[in-house]
Order: C-alpha cells, then structure tokens, then sequence
C-alpha cells in the first residue's frame, strides 16, 4: 500500500510537470523526448538487475498488450489534459473504478466486504469534492469526453494486464521499458509524421533538464505502482488513485500559488481516513 501512495505523490507532482510542459511545447515532441531518458533508465537497470531467462514469448506478448493500452491512454490523457480541467480526470477515475470492480467480481470472485467502509468514504470524499468544485470546473465538448472515455478504459485494461503480469512474476522494470519504448516509438512517428524539424535541435537543448526531471519521476511513479499492484489489487488501486486530481491541485497551490479551497482541503482529509481504513481492512485480510 505504501508504494501506491508514493507512487500517488509522484503522478500528482507528473501531472504537475505534463500541464507546465505541454502548454508551450507539442505532445509529440515531449511524449518521445521523455519515453527516450525513462526507457534508457530502465534498460540499464534491466541489464544490470534482472535475469530474462524465465521469460517467456507469451509473457512478452502479454507485456506489449498492456502497454499498448497503457500507450494509448497516456496519449489520449495528454491530449484531452490540454484543454480541459484536471478535475475531468477524476471524473473519469470513477469509471475506471466499474469496470475494474465489474471485472474482479466476475473473473476473480473476489468478497470485497471487507474493504467497502473505506471504499464508501473514499468515494464520499471525491463525491464532496466534486460537488464543491463544480462551478470550477471547465465546460468541455463531446469530442474530449471520449477522449477521457477511451483514457479511461485504456488504464483500466493496461492495469488489469499488467496485475496479471506481476503476480506472474514478470519483473516491474521489464515492464517499464517495453511501455516506455512503446511510447517513444508512438511519440517519434507523430514527431516525424508531423514534419516538426525546424526547431527541434533548439527544443532538445531547451527541454534537457525538465524532461530529465519527468523521465525519473515517471519512472519511479510506474514502478511504485506496479510493485502497489503486486502487493493488493487493481480495484484498491483505483480506490486510492482518486486522491490523485486532489493531490493534483494542492501540488499546483504549492508550485504554481493557486489558491486552495477549504471545502477541498476537507474532501482531501477524508480520503486520506477512507485510505487509512482501507489499508487497516486489507491487513486484517486472510492471505
């Protein structure tokens, strides 16, 4: 449980990063810049840490599915994050959160009894705080909320894949640099499809260091997160990552000065003793 938090913490602060970036460079460009700096760092921990001997072509093949749907939401993320409120996200987290519950009680019989108090309250809270910022949040057209539609079935499928996978005893960096690859190859080709040379020496200077900084950031959130998965399961994942459009616009009060409204802070509270109890509930668990 810890490890989703802290993997929480770092989404947040990368969504931080994603809506600074994004709005002065093109998706693309910064898509396949950062996939280059994550994917190198987790083949060089991939060489240096892991044996690839016990993988197999079917656990191969299972990676590339998930990451292809892990792909595929990220740039649908990124390209409805652009114009739209980060609270939409959230919105859409709550969708995530049915097809994920609908798929562990139909395919795994799981008895989520134990964990619906803190499940209640953690729901309770994102409901108050949409609630309260709703006249805050910005209209958005059809065309984006299928956007954030596919977004969202697409990080649902990719979790569940790759729950999959880790409890498989696939290693988490593997993972990682196969998504990751997969990402700068996306990124390169609408790079080049776009025809964008020009300027791209002088934005590969320019974007060193923020994209250095994104690159471990991401890196470390993705694997946090799968070792979260390994540890419990996609819908306890889901639950907690709710937190994330909150954590997300407290980092954004921290680092860009926006205010903060108490009713916010008060919603932000309550998920975090709806997390607690459900942390509590998933220890009392028989394993």
């Amino acid at each position: 449980m810890l490890f989703i938090i802290a993997s929480i913490a770092l989404f947040a602060y990368n969504n931080v990063l994603w809506k600074k970036n994004i709005e002065k460079e093109n998706i693309s460009f910064l898509m396949s810049y950062r996939a280059l700096f994550t994917s190198l760092i987790s083949i060089v921990v991939l060489c240096v840490f892991v044996d690839l001997k016990t993988i197999t072509t079917t656990d191969y093949i299972k990676i590339i599915i998930g990451s292809f749907f892990g792909v595929n939401g990220l740039f649908f993320m990124l390209s409805a994050l652009k114009n739209v409120s980060l609270q939409w996200l959230g919105v859409y987290n709550m969708a995530s959160i049915l097809i994920t519950t609908t798929y562990l009680i139909i395919e795994k019989n799981m008895n989520l009894s134990d964990s619906l108090l803190g499940c209640f309250i953690i729901i309770l809270g994102f409901v108050f705080f949409l609630h309260s910022s709703v006249e805050s949040v910005m209209k958005i057209r059809f065309r984006q909320h299928i956007m954030l539609l596919i977004m969202s079935i697409s990080f649902t499928t990719s979790s569940i894949i790759h729950w999959e996978n880790i409890t498989s005893n696939i290693p988490p960096v593997l993972i990682i640099s196969v998504q990751e690859f997969m990402v700068f190859l996306l990124g390169s080709t609408m790079v080049l499809w776009n025809k964008r040379t020009m300027k791209l020496r002088h934005a590969v200077k320019a974007y060193f260091l923020p994209i250095t900084e994104m690159s471990v950031v991401i890196f470390f959130a993705i694997l946090f997160s799968l070792l979260g998965l390994k540890s419990t399961d996609p819908f306890i994942s889901s639950l907690l990552f709710l937190a994330l459009p909150l954590l997300t616009i407290f980092m954004s009060s921290l680092f860009f000065k926006e205010n903060i409204g108490l009713k916010n802070i008060i919603a932000l509270t309550i998920i975090s003793v709806g997390a607690f109890l459900l942390h509590y509930a998933k220890m009392l668990m028989p394993i």
